[in-house]
């Protein structure tokens, strides 16, 4: 943040830029108020360095080494301290036009807002000076101007929470926390305002008892139920070869028409939103080292007509978790998963093969969802990022992009139409994200996996015996939970880390129970 940059934030023009919703807002959109896309500063700052990166090639060599860190997911205070002196030494150099030098200026104080509000407390209060100076200099509306000082007090109380013993304020910290916590209660009774634009028309007579019948009401007929939520995944395949109808079931062809008729012109059934918060009491249950995660994904759902979720990649060091997460997530959602393992793929047939070639095939997600018979499916892409680079026969991280972008207007190549893949959950696990290209890196909203702890070793033990037990066809009174023993045993030679490794050792200890019981 340059000590300029107050004057020139409040020279800008009181009308900021439409914000949209499913992009990082602008710094003029922070500083009043306005939340971090999906409310996590550390995803903020990956898709909005990610989108810099590739919007804007030329840029300064230190603030593009900067940047190409926040993308890797490599976002922490020391990485945007970084990132901030730089983009502030840049925004000195002279030899920059006008309009580059406030550029910098505007990402290195974006900086100081992530840093905020990842608990640094100095840059809480250069924020809250930062938005009192903008508002002092005048010229705002209203509205404005009640955002900035809504701000001020945000981030003096972000500032108290933040205090570590090593900040005297002239106000007492708590302070400063009430009146935080108060903008809790201002946004419930702003929310319940409502806006009367002709107040003539609140009063036009004598109000009259409606709860009955009444002469004066006109018969109208009944309202009809609401239609349950669906999606019409093929309107058609009349025009593919063959003579079966849209919707025709068992006509027994073999044909891509016969074969695809079934749910062609039928509306599916979209799984609903289930309950969030049981939802995440059991991921969190499995994968407690994941539970911020876990919260911040779930966070995608809210609001949905149906359950899907954006396209989501989940990036952390082999054995981490990732695949098995992403299932998890899947199955408590309530949605049919396939696992796409892309490592070594050489081509784009995850995506759909045209009829032309005899190994021709419609396109996973829509193969998945007419197995499934309904419209919300999710595919797994397992380590995404090992999927080859060559383009003779199309290429998987191309393929995807239509796919991610226009997901309700797919041309598949086998169907030859349009097909609405609107209700598919694409998940994504990454080792790293240093082998994808940054287009389709745009499109997923990127999560760093964190690694299991020696405290999560009981819950993780508990999943991977009750895995077991499903792969065996068998219940609890048969293949019980590990007991204390066993978890010392098994705590012994792992001390967090690897799930691939915890699960040799846990598949060690059940062969040793087979084998001591055959003995008996």
């Amino acid at each position: 943040m340059t000590k300029n940059a107050p004057r020139r934030a409040s020279t800008r023009a009181p009308a900021s830029d439409p914000f949209a919703p499913d992009h990082p807002p602008s710094v003029d959109w922070l500083d009043q108020g306005l939340d971090f896309l999906d409310c996590d500063p550390m995803a903020d700052a990956i898709h909005w360095s990610t989108g810099i990166l590739l919007d804007l090639p030329h840029l300064h060599p230190s603030v593009r080494a900067a940047l190409e860190k926040l993308s890797s997911c490599r976002v922490s205070l020391s990485s945007l301290s970084h990132a901030e002196s730089v983009c502030d030494e840049a925004s000195e150099d002279l030899k920059l036009g006008q309009d580059h030098r406030d550029t910098y200026a505007d990402w290195a104080t974006r900086c100081v807002y992530y840093q905020a509000f990842l608990g640094d407390q100095g840059c809480a209060l250069r924020c809250a000076v930062r938005v009192w100076k903008i508002a002092m200099a005048g010229g705002h509306t209203d509205l404005r101007l009640s955002n900035l000082l809504t701000t001020h007090a945000e981030m003096m109380s972000v500032a108290a929470y933040c205090d570590e013993g090593q900040w005297a304020p002239k106000r007492e910290p708590r302070s400063y926390r009430r009146q935080g916590d108060s903008l809790t209660a201002l946004q419930i009774i702003a929310r319940s305002v409502v806006k009367v634009e002709r107040p003539s028309n609140v009063m036009r007579g004598p109000v009259r008892d409606d709860t009955g019948f009444d002469p004066r009401d006109q018969d109208e007929d009944d309202l009809p139920e609401a239609p349950g939520s669906g999606l019409l995944v093929v309107r058609s395949v009349e025009h593919l070869p063959g003579s079966a109808k849209d919707g025709a079931r068992g006509s027994g062809g073999v044909t891509p028409r016969a074969e695809w008729a079934p749910i062609a012109g039928v509306t599916l059934p979209c799984r609903p939103v289930p309950d969030l918060a049981a939802a995440r009491h059991d991921l969190v249950e499995q994968y407690p080292h994941a539970a911020g995660l876990i919260e911040r994904i779930l966070n995608q759902m809210v609001g949905r007509p149906f359950a899907r979720l954006p396209p989501i990649l989940l990036v952390g060091p082999p054995g981490s978790g990732k695949t098995r997460l992403a299932t998890s997530i899947a199955t408590t959602l309530g949605l049919p998963s396939s696992v796409y393992s892309c490592s070594g793929v050489a081509d784009a047939s995850l995506t759909g093969t045209s009829r032309q070639w005899s190994t021709g095939r419609a396109s996973v997600p829509l193969q998945t969802i007419r197995q499934e018979m309904t419209a919300t499916v999710a595919v797994i892409l397992d380590e995404i990022e090992k999927a080859g680079t060559g383009t003779t026969n199309g290429s998987l991280h191309d393929g995807l992009l239509p796919m991610l972008d226009h997901a309700e207007v797919y041309r598949d190549p086998y169907l030859e139409c349009d097909t609405n893949l609107a209700g598919v959950t694409f998940l994504a696990t990454a080792n790293g994200t240093s082998g994808m290209p940054r287009p389709l890196l745009d499109r997923f909203r990127v999560f760093q996996m964190p690694e299991p702890r020696p405290s999560d070793l009981p819950a993780l033990a508990r999943g991977i015996v009750g895995d077991a037990r499903r792969e065996r066809g068998t219940d609890a009174s048969w293949l019980p939970d590990l007991d204390g023993d066993e978890l010392g045993l098994i705590a012994e030679h792992w001390r967090g880390g690897s799930v691939r490794r915890l699960q040799r050792l846990v598949d060690t200890v059940l062969a040793g129970r087979e084998t001591l019981a055959a003995r008996h």
